[in-house]
């Protein structure tokens, strides 16, 4: 019974945090489709997008340790606001200014609202949130994203006749003015216990010491490298490579996202529920495989590629169940932040020659990233028999 009254006590909380998701998946839905069609329709290839994304990883490498941590001295709510605002200004920056330069900085927004929701929301849960629950809790936030991005794919392929750029800032101004809304909410909502006097000498002391979290988090951050290498080869180019080189329409595209909406939205809560079963080692092991086969339809054509959205639709639902969880657990609530900016970290490491190596590969060979990338999925695997954690 105590579980429950605890639920009802954070209930405004994670109603709050939910409808926080709900946002997020219409800027994210948004910008997955509409910014890599929008490069193209301005006088880019497919190829570009790599070397888009490559740059904007090397922007965002000394930020993503500082936010850590301040999410672990108290400051979540802030950076969960960052999150969507910086969403927002990614959709609307390079609109406003069309050149490779503003392209970047919009790439790099994108991927620094990904990588600072997590952390922040982790840390929510975390202290709300028993361990027994968590990847159940988890799941539901894919269900609530998957909802919404689901409905948004669908509505967005079938409307990119009134302009990629005219989509991107309506989103991008719904975006920023929900953030200040949720940032409101998440203040009457949220107590937690601020560090003040922040300086710049003990900021700069957390860049040095940010590595020595522990000798375990080694095969962790392993994993998260060379996962995040086969993923980052080909996924930022995914939607330009659907149109450029399989020909498929803007509302053919519109249909893949929101395949992969519903594949995620369909296994979602069994996903959280396999993570608190198999617990998160073993369930991120399952992603891997999934993916893998994914990844490998999507060197196939019309009608089978299709395929390829289903599963890598499974694959993102067990990795986000199973990877939150266990970043949570690995060194406990008061470390959450921490363990996940490095292991984010290690992951833009990794994505930034992934990018670029992937669209001068595709350009020799279309199936080359994806070959590499099935590879060093399975290579990763090899990772997770090497992590260890406490299970409170």
């Amino acid at each position: 019974m105590r579980v429950y009254r605890r639920f009802r006590e954070y209930r405004g909380l994670l109603i709050t945090l939910y409808s926080y998701t709900i946002l997020r998946g219409i800027g994210r839905s948004g910008y997955m489709i509409l910014y890599p069609l929008y490069v193209l329709s301005i006088g880019y290839n497919t190829s570009d997008l790599g070397g888009i994304a490559t740059y904007a990883s090397l922007i965002l490498l000394p930020i993503l340790p500082m936010t850590g941590y301040l999410v672990d001295k108290g400051w979540s709510r802030e950076i969960l606001f960052l999150s969507g605002f910086s969403m927002g200004l990614s959709l609307i920056i390079p609109v406003l200014y069309p050149s490779y330069i503003s392209l970047v900085v919009a790439y790099s927004l994108s991927y620094l609202s990904l990588l600072l929701f997590s952390p922040s929301r982790n840390r929510m849960i975390g202290l709300t949130i028993p361990e027994a629950y968590m990847g159940r809790i988890y799941s539901l936030f894919i269900i609530v994203f998957n909802s919404s991005r689901i409905a948004t794919s669908f509505t967005i392929g079938r409307l990119t006749y009134l302009g990629y750029g005219y989509l991107m800032l309506i989103i991008g101004l719904l975006s920023m003015a929900g953030s200040v809304i949720i940032y409101i909410f998440l203040i009457k909502m949220f107590r937690e216990e601020r560090v003040r006097g922040l300086s710049l000498a003990e900021c700069l002391s957390e860049y040095r010491g940010i590595l020595g979290i522990g000798r375990n988090i080694l095969p962790l951050l392993l994993f998260s490298l060379i996962d995040s290498f086969a993923w980052r080869l080909w996924f930022p180019m995914l939607n330009a490579y659907l149109k450029q080189y399989k020909g498929l329409t803007d509302p053919e595209i519109g249909d893949y996202n929101t395949l992969v909406g519903i594949a995620m939205l369909i296994t979602a809560y069994a996903a959280g529920h396999l993570t608190d079963i198999l617990k998160p080692i073993r369930a991120l092991a399952v992603y891997e495989f999934i993916g893998a086969t994914g990844v490998a339809i999507l060197l196939s054509d019309k009608p089978l590629i299709y395929a390829s959205s289903i599963l890598i639709g499974f694959s993102i639902a067990f990795w986000v169940s199973a990877y939150n969880t266990l970043i949570t657990l690995i060194h406990g609530v008061s470390r959450t932040g921490r363990v996940r900016a490095l292991t984010d970290t290690m992951r833009s490491i990794s994505g930034v020659p992934a990018p670029i190596l992937g669209g001068e590969l595709l350009l020799i060979n279309p199936t080359y990233p994806y070959t590499l990338s099935i590879s060093l999925m399975i290579l990763s695997v090899a990772m997770l028999r090497y992590i260890r954690y406490s299970s409170g």
